[in-house]
């Protein structure tokens, strides 16, 4: 929280025309969903908009950005390894703080294609990343502080539903990671 207002953080590659346009229009459309929370969208910050920063200045703004947040979104299947280290450091905050939510998104299509009962398809992502969607303090109640989301559309929305205390059936319309409770195998997007 800053300034009493709540914080979004929004973690995901940027390093390519495309992640770079992707993280500008995510950070559009959260602030055009959630306009009384501050968003916190790399893209944005004075040290991506000019001279190239440091390694050290980096990582100080990025940490203290996530430590201030709220919520965090992170493109968790977007193999950048800088988003996964922000993964595992606010992991490590949401187990000392029940009020941080964190917002995994796999959107690769493999991940509905399933493997193994109740187990997220590896697709490549090491196990201590889809473990800690699973690591029971975190994964509590109807509306756990680890959701795993197959867009960023639906992150947006799961948050809004925290917001504004629409959380009937949360887990249902929004947290992933339990798909594979049944044999059922699934290809394709969720339309």
């Amino acid at each position: 929280m800053r300034k009493d207002k709540k914080v979004i953080y929004n973690a995901g590659s940027m390093f390519t025309e495309a992640q770079w346009n992707t993280r500008k229009e995510e950070g559009a459309a959260l602030r055009a969903l959630l306009p009384d929370l501050i968003v916190g969208n790399p893209v944005d910050f004075d040290t991506n908009q000019t001279e190239r920063p440091t390694n050290a200045k980096i990582f100080q703004v990025d940490y203290k950005e996530l430590t201030e947040a709220d919520y965090v979104i992170f493109e968790i299947d977007g193999w950048d390894s800088g988003t996964h280290m922000e993964f595992g450091l606010c992991v490590e905050q949401a187990i000392h703080n029940k009020n941080k939510y964190l917002f995994a998104i796999i959107s690769d299509f493999r991940f509905k294609q399933g493997i193994l009962k109740g187990e997220i398809p590896g697709l490549g992502l090491n196990e201590m990343i889809t473990g800690a969607f699973y690591f029971e303090q975190l994964d509590q109640g109807d509306v756990p502080q680890m959701i795993v989301c197959d867009s960023h559309k639906s992150a947006r929305e799961a948050i809004k539903a925290i917001e504004t205390g629409d959380t009937a059936n949360y887990r249902e319309r929004f947290d992933i990671k339990h798909t594979y409770a049944s044999e059922s195998v699934y290809h394709g997007f969720k339309k």
